[in-house]
């Protein structure tokens, strides 16, 4: 079968790869409404406990993270996905590093703003 290219296929390793905290970064793709991101968290990162506006919904593809949402903590693994409601604290720690998805309604500003900054800087997608 011949490849086709289209205006609507996007490949992962060809997005942005965008800084979030020091230790963490993501692969984002942007639209109007929504934003996807593809995170990579290494061993030992710690995602600080933070809120936003945005609705957020976190699957975990690889990995671990002891996780904080709300009053709860509780340990996500490859498979499982965390609602979060708009303006809950949450963040987490991870010892094995994970590989997840986290999608954002609306999108969530900072990571807008921090993928501005990555594109304005005229980096090729996929370097840091």
């Amino acid at each position: 079968m011949m490849e086709k290219k289209s205006k609507y296929l996007r490949r992962i390793e060809d997005l942005p790869l965008v800084p979030l905290t020091e230790e963490s970064k993501s692969r984002l793709l942007l639209t109007e409404r929504v934003l996807v991101s593809f995170i990579q968290n290494p061993p030992g990162c710690v995602f600080p406990v933070h809120t936003h506006p945005s609705e957020q919904i976190l699957i975990i593809l690889e990995g671990e993270e002891e996780h904080i949402c709300g009053e709860e903590t509780f340990l996500m693994k490859a498979g499982d996905v965390c609602v979060h409601p708009a303006n809950i604290p949450h963040g987490g720690q991870t010892k094995t590093g994970f590989k997840g998805i986290d999608i954002f309604c609306p999108p969530r500003e900072e990571h807008v703003q921090k993928l501005k900054q990555v594109l304005e800087k005229g980096r090729p997608p996929g370097k840091v």
